[in-house]
């Protein structure tokens, strides 16, 4: 007796609109964090399958050269945001920045403390050196002014439309289980943690922040500020387009993106 031949099941192929997330590197956290929150796939930097169809949402989290893969993505651009000469220049003359120099002999003696930022694309203060006089420069591509703070921000924003509305917002704060050792660089390393609740931040952070994104043109972004009381003035330090997600902030991403 012949074996009944078995008819092959095909499932039915996927064509509508898909979500997908570009990482800066192969095992990115936040990249992980974040697809698994909206039920995508994360990109492989090498052998990927993927192929763009119009529609799909590609999330650049830091990639560099996203816009030669995806120039459709979002965030596809982000060197002026990595790259922290670039992101200087790109604000100067905006009045929210620190003073900066590219040369050491140019900075004048009354602009110390400066900090010498010897890696231009780090962060988590990597490549960071502060120095209190001028015999204490090291050799970088950056010099920045020192500006003390009494708070420090991260504000979390992205574009829907043509207005930029707010993610989340944090608060560096000093860990109680671990002693502070440094005040200046704010990190995980140095004693600091972000805090989400009861926090209050100054309209001028939140100006600030706002005024840098819309500046670098970007989709979406993570924006370092500080706060003097006493000059009751915000300073913008950097922004992050792949910044660490956890706990709540990545569900507040996920919302985000969603909505779009």
């Amino acid at each position: 007796m012949r074996n009944p031949v078995r008819r092959q099941i095909r499932r039915p192929i996927n064509r509508g609109p898909r979500t997908v997330v570009l990482p800066y590197r192969a095992g990115s956290r936040g990249a992980t964090a974040l697809a698994a929150a909206l039920g995508c796939r994360v990109l492989r930097l090498e052998g990927s399958q993927y192929r763009y169809r119009d529609g799909d949402t590609v999330i650049n989290w830091g990639n560099k050269d996203a816009h030669r893969l995806f120039p459709q993505a979002l965030n596809s651009s982000t060197e002026e945001a990595t790259d922290k000469l670039r992101f200087f220049r790109a604000l100067q003359g905006s009045d929210i920045t620190p003073a900066f120099w590219t040369n050491a002999d140019e900075i004048p003696n009354d602009a110390f403390p400066i900090v010498c930022r010897t890696i231009l694309n780090g962060h988590s203060g990597r490549g960071i050196v502060i120095a209190d006089s001028r015999d204490q420069l090291v050799r970088a591509p950056l010099y920045t002014q020192y500006v003390k703070k009494q708070a420090e921000f991260r504000i979390h924003l992205g574009r829907r439309g043509n207005e930029y509305v707010t993610i989340a917002e944090q608060r560096k704060v000093r860990d109680p289980n671990v002693e502070v050792t440094d005040w200046r660089i704010r990190n995980h390393d140095s004693g600091f943690i972000f805090q989400r609740q009861g926090i209050e931040v100054p309209a001028s952070v939140r100006d600030v922040a706002r005024l840098c994104i819309e500046a670098l043109r970007l989709d979406f972004g993570a924006v370092d500020v500080i706060y003097n009381v006493r000059q009751r003035r915000a300073y913008v330090l950097e922004i992050n387009t792949a910044p660490g997600l956890e706990g709540q902030t990545v569900e507040d991403y996920a919302s985000f993106f969603r909505s779009l």
